[in-house]
């Protein structure tokens, strides 16, 4: 066969090749681990009623550093973002009265930038996840502070997500203004469709950590997130009666690791406003806990609200991966 009949069909290949090079299946395994190590009985921390919860491991390096959350509505799918710039998804699995029990389907592929290509250097650490009002999902970015957009999924799944190309989102200009690792850690998109911002900046020292709420053509709306002593803000998932919860974390050598989860008052955001709330649970050792950094939350058939919590690793032996689930009992 002459080489011209072969280019053509050395371009398709090419192209297939190269459309399905974008993401990975990868081998995870999927540990149970109980609430509480000493009292594997304990299934209630403050307002959360433990619901399973898994520590997933892989022997693949490119697994790890989950900074952020997304699970579907009917609970079927998760996506998450790495902070070395990849998408994780996988479908959740539960057993037979509704408990978290593994996950299946794990894919892992690269966060795709504007210009089509993988995210790489100070531009892939993605550390917050939102769904905007269309279904469009929202990544927000540290160390090169911005959001950028991608057109709403058929599902959440990383090789869908690793073939789109994002576009830019207006962010708050005083973000400029953050160290490379203090700025956005948390998205939520209101009923409106405004978009919450929540940061970690900029004094250490200071309680309260700024935030803005962003408007489609209107001017943004700024506010300060109270924090818990030695806590800091590292996630933000509307609630479905509207109010935002908040996941904070604490990761010190003195005070050593533990999160806990507030709920903010939907009504309670406005221009200037400290933005406090009651707290719902804390964790702490020994209870099952990590560098807690995503949430998201849901409600299911049965109308109970069920909320989310992954860990980000930092790729290091001595941190887990964890997904854990509760259920929020309201009285």
């Amino acid at each position: 066969m002459k080489l011209c009949r072969l280019l053509p069909l050395f371009v398709i290949l090419l192209i297939w090749t190269g459309a399905h090079a974008h993401g990975d299946e990868i081998d995870i395994t999927a540990r149970h681990v109980p609430l509480n190590y000493e009292k594997r009985e304990q299934h209630q921390i403050g307002m959360l009623e433990y619901r399973g919860g898994l520590e997933l491991t892989s022997r693949d390096k490119r697994f790890g550093g989950l900074s952020s959350l997304l699970v579907s509505a009917d609970g079927k799918h998760m996506l998450a973002a790495s902070d070395r710039g990849s998408w994780f998804s996988a479908e959740l699995l539960y057993d037979a009265v509704g408990d978290l029990s593994g996950i299946t389907s794990t894919n892992l592929a690269p966060i795709t930038g504007p210009n089509g290509k993988a995210l790489s250097g100070r531009y892939r650490d993605a550390e917050a996840l939102a769904l905007a009002a269309d279904g469009a999902i929202l990544v927000a970015f540290e160390q090169h502070h911005r959001i950028l957009r991608f057109a709403p999924p058929d599902r959440l799944d990383a090789h869908w997500l690793a073939g789109e190309i994002p576009r830019h989102l207006n962010a708050p200009g005083e973000l400029s203004e953050f160290n490379s690792n203090a700025a956005m850690e948390g998205l939520a998109t209101l009923d409106d469709g405004k978009l919450l911002i929540l940061t970690e900046g900029l004094d250490n020292a200071r309680a309260g950590k700024p935030g803005w709420l962003l408007r489609h053509g209107a001017a943004n709306i700024r506010f300060e997130y109270k924090r818990a002593a030695r806590f800091r803000p590292t996630g933000a998932t509307r609630l479905p009666d509207g109010d935002i919860l908040i996941l904070e974390r604490r990761y010190t050598l003195i005070g050593g690791v533990a999160a806990l989860l507030r709920r903010i008052p939907l009504e309670s955001i406005q221009a200037g406003a400290t933005l406090d709330g009651p707290e719902l649970a804390r964790l702490a050792p020994p209870l099952t806990v990590d560098n807690m950094e995503g949430v998201a939350a849901r409600r299911d058939n049965a109308g109970r609200t069920l909320i989310y919590l992954i860990s980000d690793d930092n790729f290091s032996i001595l941190q887990r991966s964890l997904l854990l689930m509760f259920e929020l009992r309201e009285n």
